[in-house]
């Protein structure tokens, strides 16, 4: 049935048949739906009833956009800068570490080489080829070639005992002291072995024994006339033993002069103290020559003795070894066999042998 209720008017309210408190507020309801309008307070959109935004929302809306951009960009900056400066501080830490470690280096290299020395080792040949086999036929007398004889069978027995050992590191220490404990068939020799005066030759001491070189090897020469010395280190026990090289000159400049300088060299005597331990050479620094030819071989003052400042000094026999050294001293001499100062020819020495009392050399250790 059709209503006589007059049709309302557009946008006409019946406030009577609205119970919806949101509705009822005498200003009415907020009808926006854009949230960027909270307030609603634009005019609505015809088609789909939103509300436009005003010229003053847009560009309320359009400054956040700009300062979150902005503020985007400012936080991309700053992590640029932290990556930035955390590199920057990598290459400053490693430019620094790689530059200390030249320094450092340099510093290290320049006290190295301060403290140590180069040392000259020369290769050298068996002794053993120089000698020969048979009395040369100019030796007649039947006495001189019997003594000829007796010593060429004493070197060929002493051939076969040869050694040779490591040349040592061509790099020395110049200063330090170590101790060389002899153990011999006679009683323990330590000696006080001492760098600082020919660090090249103490050091191939301390090579020589480190190897092995000295074990089980005789004392061979002792002499008794004004010249008073045990002599050691040659296993073959004929004094041509070595090595297999020889250690450069290093003559003593600490000793006290003894006497007037020899008229023909110039070269001045000096005193070699009791127990002084030195090494023994071809003697031709005497001469004026370079490198005598000393490196294994060494001999012990056994008292104070006068001598060319042209042997090496590496060390002391302390006051306990030199009982032992006195007591091989005090069994005297065997004669050995040597030419005549004089007339060249071959003779026995009384006063220049190996001791009777013999002593060997069974180990030699260093610590």
């Amino acid at each position: 049935m059709a209503s006589n209720k007059e049709p309302e008017k557009p946008g006409a309210h019946n406030d009577a048949d609205n119970d919806d408190p949101a509705t009822s507020s005498p200003t009415g309801p907020n009808l926006s739906k854009n949230p960027s309008d909270p307030a609603g307070d634009g005019p609505a959109d015809p088609a789909t009833g939103d509300r436009a935004l005003t010229n003053e929302q847009r560009r309320e809306a359009a400054k956040r956009k700009l300062e979150e951009r902005l503020e985007r960009e400012r936080a991309a900056a700053r992590k640029r800068k932290v990556l930035i400066g955390s590199v920057s501080g990598v290459v400053v830490i490693a430019v620094l570490a790689t530059a200390t470690y030249f320094i450092v280096d340099k510093i290290q290299t320049d006290r190295f080489n301060a403290s140590h020395t180069t040392c000259d080792y020369v290769a050298k040949d068996s002794n053993f080829k120089q000698i020969p086999t048979t009395v040369p036929a100019e030796i007649t007398d039947p006495a001189q070639r019997a003594l000829y004889q007796e010593q060429i069978d004493k070197v060929k027995a002493g051939e076969s005992k040869q050694k040779t050992a490591p040349m040592p590191d061509k790099t020395q220490a110049k200063d330090g002291t170590s101790t060389l404990t002899l153990t011999t068939t006679q009683g323990v020799v330590p000696v006080d072995l001492n760098r600082t005066g020919a660090p090249c030759n103490t050091g191939a001491v301390i090579s020589l024994a480190d190897h092995g070189y000295y074990d089980n090897s005789p004392c061979h020469r002792m002499t008794t006339a004004a010249l008073k010395v045990l002599q050691c280190g040659d296993p073959t026990g004929t004094g041509l033993g070595q090595p297999g090289w020889t250690s450069p000159d290093e003559p003593p400049t600490d000793l006290k002069p003894s006497g007037q300088a020899n008229p023909m060299t110039g070269q001045q005597a000096v005193t070699y103290p009791r127990g002084t331990v030195a090494i023994a050479n071809s003697g031709s620094a005497q001469q004026g020559e370079a490198n005598s030819g000393g490196s294994a071989q060494f001999f012990i003052l056994i008292q104070d003795g006068t001598l060319p400042a042209s042997y090496a000094v590496v060390g002391t026999v302390v006051p306990d070894g030199m009982k032992v050294i006195d007591k091989v001293f005090a069994g005297g001499v065997n004669p050995g066999i040597g030419p005549n100062q004089t007339t060249g020819a071959y003779e026995r020495t009384a006063d220049d042998g190996s001791p009777k009392l013999p002593i060997t050399i069974e180990t030699a250790k260093v610590s």
